[in-house]
């Protein structure tokens, strides 16, 4: 019995630990992550054949949400990820982007309509508490909040016609940095 206790404490300690290393995320999706993870957590089927289905003009399988996959040729992402089919709290999106660099999950937004601002923010008040407030840049743009860890931040804007959230871990600048320089990115 006591062996049987250790081996679930041993099988525990990874996952608290991998936790730790996922500062914030939304529905299912967690910064920090790898496409390959999140193929499974987000049911988007396999990523690399999609593109694959894609470049032969066949339509893809993109699992159950809807998740649009392609790879990109700029320093901002090496695979990105849309999907139209997203409800947080029953509030439709109009969109989730997700930008995978380096073969992290190291940026994804989420799009919705501004009449579901107050809906949107409740929610990540909900989850991470309060926000800061974030001074307009120019004196015709609205006021933004912040939630800021030590690994990562989430922004909201509220626009016009719709509220922009950005999740963005705090590597993702400099990852976008050695992307531009062709530099790859060295362990240890």
């Amino acid at each position: 019995m006591t062996a049987r206790w250790a081996m679930i404490g041993l099988l525990a300690l990874p996952a608290s630990a991998l936790a730790a290393d996922l500062p914030f995320g939304v529905l299912d999706v967690a910064l920090g992550v790898s496409y390959a993870r999140l193929e499974h957590d987000l049911d988007m089927r396999d990523i690399s054949a999609a593109l694959a289905k894609v470049q032969s003009g066949t339509a893809p399988d993109l699992g159950r949400r809807g998740y649009g996959c392609m790879r990109r040729d700029d320093a901002f992402a090496d695979i990105a990820c849309v999907s139209h089919q997203e409800k947080i709290d029953g509030v439709e999106t109009r969109e989730i982007r997700l930008h995978f660099l380096e073969g992290r999950l190291q940026q994804f937004s989420l799009t919705a309509e501004v009449r579901h601002y107050d809906a949107v923010i409740g929610y990540l008040r909900a989850r991470y508490g309060e926000p800061q407030a974030v001074a307009p840049e120019s004196a015709d743009s609205e006021p933004s909040v912040r939630w800021q860890s030590e690994g990562a931040r989430i922004t909201a804007f509220r626009g016009k016609d719709l509220v922009f959230v950005n999740f963005e871990l705090a590597s993702y600048a400099d990852a976008v940095k050695r992307k531009r320089e062709g530099t790859s990115f060295q362990c240890g």
